[in-house]
């Protein structure tokens, strides 16, 4: 006699996520191209099936995602493939989706992706067989209102270490603040409303980023002049060492009187206003005003109008001027 076991109902979102299923993987292997998809393609299904508003669906469209230095130089050739890919598969999501949402609700123009290399993420270290993807709707918002600490807060989609499942909650972006994000790994694709993909390839390389800033610096120890072009929205000012050489985002300065580091300067992306945060026991100077010394893991920032002054331990001048 044979017995009939009945089979249990598979919900509308479980085929959904059947349709690419992630392999499962040991946390010991290196990370590969097709571990970032299957993290981005998670996140975003997640998103899809806890933003919808009734008939109408909303879904994630911007993501960070953190990746071992190692992994992160490695995989940095095939991010522009990992984005087209990644795209592709939201929009067949999407067309999926149709048959139960009548309203398609984009929140941004554009989908965004940044990739960043990381040792760590808030207490937890980051290895070669590690991913970290943070799905948000349309990412940080500049201005706003409430405390700092409202502000840099952020409603997130990520995984919960203790359960390893993506779930939904209220991240302090400065979580990121050790986190390199520099143009070689930030890529913004145009949302088609018809659900294709662009038709040139050039949607899926790394955009040119303009220069933000300009630093004009005057070394009195040496009487050396030089500039720096910020490109990059936080940079670190530090002094000239071997350990210092291998980061984009870093002004080096060739001098004992520069702390190493010394300073940070940054566009906050929610006021749109650079700031400035020093590290060094020596005085850093804004025009007339002495800036609080700070420590690295906790700055307080100050903000740098154009064309100001910046003059560290009274031997370096820099000229800060907003592109």
């Amino acid at each position: 006699m044979c017995a009939i076991m009945k089979r249990k109902p598979v919900s509308f979102f479980e085929s959904l996520r059947s349709l690419i299923l992630p392999e499962n993987r040991h946390q010991s292997e290196p990370i590969t191209n097709k571990d970032i998809l299957d993290e981005l393609i998670a996140c975003f299904d997640y998103s899809c099936r806890t933003e919808p508003v009734g008939s109408c669906l909303i879904f994630n469209m911007h993501f960070v995602i953190i990746l071992h230095p190692d992994i992160y130089e490695q995989r940095l050739a095939s991010l522009p493939v990992i984005v087209k890919e990644t795209v592709k598969i939201f929009y067949s999501r999407i067309q999926f989706l149709q048959k139960k949402f009548s309203d398609i609700s984009p929140v941004s123009s554009q989908w965004q992706f940044r990739f960043g290399p990381g040792a760590e993420f808030g207490q937890d270290k980051i290895g070669t067989g590690d991913i970290r993807v943070i799905g948000m709707l349309t990412g940080p918002k500049a201005g706003g209102t409430g405390s700092s600490e409202r502000q840099s807060t952020a409603r997130v989609t990520m995984k919960v270490k203790s359960t390893n499942v993506f779930d939904k909650m209220d991240i302090n972006m400065d979580l990121l603040r050790h986190i390199h994000f520099v143009e070689n790994g930030h890529f913004t694709v145009k949302y088609q409303p018809d659900l294709s993909l662009p038709a040139s390839t050039n949607a899926f390389s790394k955009p040119t980023h303009s220069v933000l800033a300009r630093i004009d610096y005057f070394n009195a120890e040496n009487s050396r002049t030089d500039a720096y072009l910020m490109k990059d929205t936080e940079i670190v000012i530090a002094r000239k060492e071997d350990g210092n050489l291998g980061y984009n985002n870093y002004l080096l300065i060739d001098s004992g009187f520069v702390s190493n580091p010394h300073a940070r300067i940054r566009l906050n992306e929610r006021s749109g206003r650079f700031q400035i945060a020093s590290f060094s026991s020596q005085e850093t100077r804004v025009d007339e005003t002495v800036i609080t010394r700070s420590e690295a893991g906790s700055p307080q920032w100050f903000d740098l109008k154009d064309k100001c002054q910046v003059l560290l331990n009274g031997m370096i001048t820099l000229d800060f001027k907003k592109s």
